[in-house]
């Protein structure tokens, strides 16, 4: 291994950062399940009025959520992006991963604000949908880059060096939900897409553990 991976402070900082972040990521999706309001149905079903109108007393736990998302996504992508050094071997994955990372962060962060704005300033229907719409399809690009393709090309670089088998297969899961994703994506039907939630951030928080172990 090289000598990124004997450095154990670097390897706990980054373990710890995909546990906390994948953790973080948790409770905010629980602020926002108990706030009882799911976009993507209300834009699906075409019930923008309704949704507006179960925004307004849940509020808090709307900031919440996406307080508690954007601190993941901070998390997660720095770890990911430190996880991408771990095999010098394989720099082209590398760099693929980075700019996954790098366009998936910044990305997240503006579909939360995007969405959250709608229980802020909350417009008409017709303009929430619009907004609502663009803040779903850019937070589901953004989960896809992060805990689809990150998990999927991580497992394609650690293969065979730090990673272990088990774990290995756990990220090429991760890599199909996330194409599971797309096509609830392409069809209009979000639930198939939600199973890249459990998959890849229950592989980030494995692999934050594995990496913690090692030190």
């Amino acid at each position: 291994m090289k000598n990124l991976l004997q450095d154990k402070n670097i390897l706990s900082s980054t373990g710890y950062m995909a546990f906390f972040g994948a953790i973080s990521m948790l409770i905010g999706a629980g602020f926002w399940g108990a706030s009882g309001t799911d976009l993507w149905q209300a834009l699906e079903n075409h019930q923008m009025e309704d949704y507006l109108a179960q925004m307004e007393p849940v509020r808090h736990l709307l900031v919440l959520g996406t307080f508690f998302w954007s601190l993941g996504v901070l998390l997660l992508g720095t770890s990911i992006s430190l996880m991408s050094g771990l095999s010098s071997a394989k720099s082209g994955l590398a760099n693929l991963v980075l700019v996954c990372i790098q366009c998936a962060v910044p990305v997240a962060i503006v579909s939360f604000i995007t969405m959250l704005s709608l229980a802020i300033h909350p417009p008409s229907a017709e303009v929430a949908y619009t907004i609502g719409w663009i803040g779903a399809r850019l937070d589901d690009i953004a989960t896809l880059l992060m805990i689809g393709a990150g998990p999927l090309f991580l497992s394609l670089m650690g293969r065979g060096d730090w990673m272990p088998k088990w774990l290995t297969v756990w990220g090429y899961l991760a890599g199909l939900s996330g194409l599971l994703a797309i096509v609830g994506m392409l069809i209009n039907f979000s639930a198939i897409g939600f199973i890249i939630i459990p998959v890849g951030l229950g592989w980030m928080i494995a692999v934050g553990v594995i990496l913690i172990k090692r030190t």
